[in-house]
């Protein structure tokens, strides 16, 4: 749904949840709603309450995972640590546990991950394009790149490969090329104000980074 139709939506699905509290269903559309609203608190609640009446819920826990990815990467990565043994064969939980794993530093185990999901599923983009980050942020830009590459230049790239292609280019300095590719799918405000996040990123990294290599 787009944003007027979740909006327009939300009065149907709050009725909905005073007649029937209970319906995991209803939760369910009403914590999804939330988040793609940007009202991730509520989102957590909504996401609570369906681990409340299953604890076993997969789309509970996933739930709550996507949100604590941005907000507490360290949850997250507790979260999956405890999904991924439970549902061993699934590559989205496997590439998703990757990405956590990234996101606290873990980026050779982050790897194992991606690589795992590929094997599950070949067919997949996310972990191959998730593996070419992970490689790059690692330390081996030009080898993240080459990874990447395929799948950022086609017509139909998605958004996030776009995005993680331009970072790793302003990572191996190649920044009009980086330039370049953001422009291609976002308005030219948009693309700077992307730019200039990216830049800011790579260089909190690299410091991150080399403060780490010095303490080893």
């Amino acid at each position: 749904m787009q944003n007027g139709q979740e909006e327009s939506a939300l009065p149907q699905l709050i009725e909905l949840n005073q007649r029937y509290p209970n319906n995991p269903a209803v939760l369910l559309r009403l914590a999804r709603t939330h988040e793609a609203l940007g009202r991730e608190t509520a989102a957590i609640e909504f996401y609570k309450k369906i681990i409340g009446i299953n604890h076993d819920s997969k789309d509970g826990w996933m739930g709550l995972v996507k949100i604590y990815m941005r907000r507490k990467p360290e949850t997250a990565l507790t979260i999956l640590e405890n999904m991924v043994k439970l549902y061993p064969d699934d590559p989205h939980i496997v590439d998703d546990y990757g990405v956590a794993l990234d996101l606290n530093g873990h980026y050779a185990e982050a790897q194992a991950e991606y690589k795992r999901a590929i094997q599950i599923d070949p067919s997949m983009v996310s972990p191959e394009v998730n593996l070419g980050l992970s490689i790059g942020l690692s330390g081996d830009v030009y080898k993240g790149l080459a990874i990447i590459k395929p799948y950022a230049i086609t017509g139909d790239a998605a958004p996030r490969t776009r995005e993680n292609y331009a970072l790793l280019l302003i990572a191996a300095d190649h920044v009009e090329e980086a330039k370049v590719v953001l422009i291609s799918y976002l308005p030219p405000d948009a693309a700077a104000a992307k730019f200039r996040k990216l830049s800011e990123f790579w260089a909190l990294h690299g410091s991150q980074k080399r403060i780490s290599s010095g303490n080893n």
